[in-house]
C-alpha cells in the first residue's frame, strides 16, 4: 500500500535488555559530563589495561598472539567479577549509609536485583547451553544421533538468545552497574574502581600469561586510569549536583 512504511521489528533481546538493565528515567542525571565520564570509565580502563601491553608485543609476532588471548581471557573474566563485586560493594554501602531521605532502601533494591537477576540467567543460559552443546555430542551422538542433534539445536539457540541479551546488556551495565545508581549515584564508579583494582591484583599474583621483561607495576595502569576517571565522575556529583557519599539523598528529576 502506498504511504506505508515498514518499520522492522525491534529485537527481542534488545527489549528485554533495555527493560531489566536501564535504571529508571528518574533515576538518571541529565549531565552530559557525567555521562561522558560514565562511557568512558569502563571502557576506558580496559583499554588503558591492554594499551600498557602493547610496546611488549608489538615487535614480536608470537607475543601477539599471547597478548589476544590474555586480553580474550580477561574480558571473559569480567562478568563473574561484577556479579560478585556489585553485591559487596553494595553490602558495604549499606552498613556505612545514612537513613535516606526520599524512599526505602529496600524499595532501591529491588532495579539492582532485577537487573543482576537477569544478567545472571542468561550468562548461566550460555555458559551452561555452551557445555551442555558439548556434553550432548560426546556422551549420546553415537547412541542417539537424531535426538542428540536435536538437543544441540535447543541448546545452540539457548547460547544464541544468552550471548545477544549480554551483548545488548552490556552498555548498560558499563554505564550504570546493573542499575546500582537507583540507589546512589556514585555506586557504579564505586564499583568500576574495585572491579578494575581486582583485575590489576590477580593479573599481578595471578597472572595469565608470563610476559618478558614486564614491570610489575605494568597491570596497574588500567586500574589508575579508571580511578582517575571515576575521581572526576565523583568530584562532579559532589561539586554540580551536591550529592555526599554516606547520604542517601531525593533521588534526582532529571536535573
Amino acid at each position: 500500500m502506498a504511504g506505508v512504511t515498514h518499520v522492522p521489528k525491534e529485537h527481542k533481546d534488545r527489549v528485554l535488555a533495555r527493560r531489566w538493565m536501564e535504571p529508571r528515567g528518574d533515576a538518571v542525571l541529565r549531565d552530559v559530563p557525567i555521562a561522558i565520564l560514565q562511557a568512558v570509565r569502563f571502557w576506558g580502563g580496559i583499554a588503558v589495561a591492554l594499551a600498557v601491553r602493547w610496546p611488549l608485543v608489538v615487535n614480536e609476532g608470537n607475543l601477539i598472539l599471547l597478548w589476544l588471548r590474555d586480553g580474550g581471557i580477561r574480558l571473559l573474566l569480567v562478568p563473574f567479577l561484577l556479579l560478585l563485586t556489585a553485591p559487596l560493594v553494595i553490602a558495604a554501602y549499606v552498613l556505612i549509609v545514612r537513613p535516606p531521605t526520599q524512599g526505602r532502601l529496600g524499595e532501591r533494591l529491588r532495579g539492582p536485583l532485577t537487573a543482576a537477576g537477569a544478567f545472571l540467567g542468561h550468562l548461566v543460559l550460555a555458559a551452561g547451553g555452551a557445555v551442555a552443546v558439548v556434553w550432548l555430542g560426546n556422551a549420546f551422538f553415537d547412541e542417539q544421533p537424531v535426538l542428540t542433534v536435536a538437543a544441540i539445536v535447543v541448546c545452540v539457540y539457548g547460547v544464541a538468545r544468552g550471548v545477544a541479551f549480554l551483548c545488548f546488556a552490556l552498555p548498560a551495565v558499563s554505564r550504570h552497574m546493573f542499575r546500582t545508581v537507583e540507589i546512589h549515584q556514585a555506586l557504579p564508579a564505586l564499583i568500576t574502581v574495585a572491579l578494575a583494582w581486582e583485575l590489576a591484583f590477580q593479573d599481578v599474583f595471578f597472572p595469565l600469561t608470563r610476559w618478558p621483561d614486564a614491570s610489575v607495576l605494568l597491570p596497574f595502569g588500567g586500574a589508575a586510569a579508571t580511578t582517575l576517571i571515576a575521581a572526576i565522575e565523583l568530584w562532579r556529583l559532589y561539586a554540580r549536583h551536591g550529592m555526599r557519599f554516606r547520604l542517601l539523598t531525593a533521588r534526582p528529576a532529571g536535573r
